[in-house]
């Protein structure tokens, strides 16, 4: 074969490979969308998971809860392994929060029924304790270090307080609120009814945020308020408010604090929110677990591009909780598939993954 004819037919040749591949490539399906589905699934008729955290891309911590007749239980994430682990807690209690800074130093907040005594729990590595119990319902907390602990009362039965937590003793900091979020200990911000305020190390200072809430409406009972707070730096502030209506809730709004006013930045969808369960979505924008009205399923909100979006969950998850995947958008979320034939029940408690 001459050496033009060999040329020739490697360049065929070449064409040919390069065709094969293209169509191969075009073959290929497209990679799924980032989306919700459940990752771990324990058939019951007695527990739902009331709290998670994450404390890497593959470790983490889920709490079942909501269970009458039974301590909440702690189940740990290794990779994609689900493992219940001892877990010091009192009987009917169900762990509200939990927050962590590392793998080794996580955290959680546990009420009981009543909403007249609370725990705290940490965890250091080995196994979990019990570090401090209070007379009051516990509404979120903040974990800024091992010994660097934000705990938020709520004011309904009875009022807690703001505690923080030097990695020596408890300090009761200032009045009583329904949640907060701390940036350090020298600017907290925390909510009760209209209002949000601002902790500088030495005072409180409110500001009203009612004309941002959804408009009191006439005739059914409904009471505007802000429902959530989550502090991201000085100049970036996330609020959550809800109109509270009579039965389905809502209408829900976003709020947000540029560092010198605080603006309306989305509204839509009903429901009641979860208090400070918010959720960074790592773009700029916020998850938000929301229990369905009147009966039906729960949904996840995702603020983002500036607008509410209603997500559906699989299998009608009721969702109650969700937390960040540290350095992703990704997202982890817990509840439970409700049982349709018993209001209130569930057939499995889920932890759900958005990724």
């Amino acid at each position: 074969m001459s050496r033009t004819r060999a040329l020739i037919v490697a360049g065929i040749a070449g064409l040919l490979a390069i065709a094969g591949a293209g169509a191969a490539a075009a073959a290929a399906p497209p990679a799924a969308a980032p989306h919700w589905h459940i990752v771990e699934s324990v058939k019951t008729t007695a527990f739902d998971f009331t709290a998670v955290v994450a404390t890497g891309k593959t470790t983490g911590w889920a709490f079942g809860g909501n269970n009458p007749d039974a301590a909440p239980t702690a189940w740990q994430r290794n990779g994609a392994a689900w493992t219940k682990v001892a877990f010091p807690g009192v009987k009917d209690d169900n762990v509200v929060y939990a927050a962590a800074t590392s793998p080794a130093n996580v955290w959680a907040f546990a009420n009981n029924p009543f909403g007249t005594a609370s725990q705290v729990l940490h965890w250091a590595g080995a196994k979990w304790s019990a570090v401090k119990t209070f007379k009051g319902a516990i509404g979120g907390a903040t974990v800024l270090g091992a010994s660097d602990v934000w705990v938020y009362g709520e004011t309904i039965p009875t009022g807690l307080g703001v505690w923080h937590y030097n990695g020596h003793v408890w300090t009761e900091v200032g009045k009583n609120f329904d949640g907060g979020s701390a940036l350090s200990d020298t600017s907290v911000w925390a909510f009760l009814g209209t209002n949000v305020e601002h902790w500088n190390g030495h005072t409180w200072t409110a500001t009203s945020v009612k004309k941002l809430l959804p408009p009191v409406i006439p005739g059914p009972l409904n009471f505007p308020a802000v429902t959530g707070i989550l502090a991201v730096s000085a100049t970036n502030v996330w609020a959550v408010g809800n109109g509270d209506a009579q039965d389905e809730g809502g209408p829900m709004v976003v709020l947000h604090y540029n560092g010198t006013v605080w603006s309306r930045v989305a509204e839509g969808g009903v429901g009641y929110g979860t208090g400070q369960q918010i959720s960074l979505d790592g773009s700029g924008g916020l998850w938000i677990p929301e229990p369905g009205a009147e009966g039906a399923a729960s949904f996840m909100l995702h603020f983002t591009g500036g607008k509410l979006v209603k997500i559906t969950l699989p299998q009608k998850t009721d969702a109650v909780t969700v937390a960040r995947i540290p350095g992703t958008s990704e997202q982890l979320a817990g509840g439970y598939v409700p049982n349709p034939k018993v209001t209130g029940a569930p057939t499995a408690a889920v932890i759900l993954q958005y990724s």
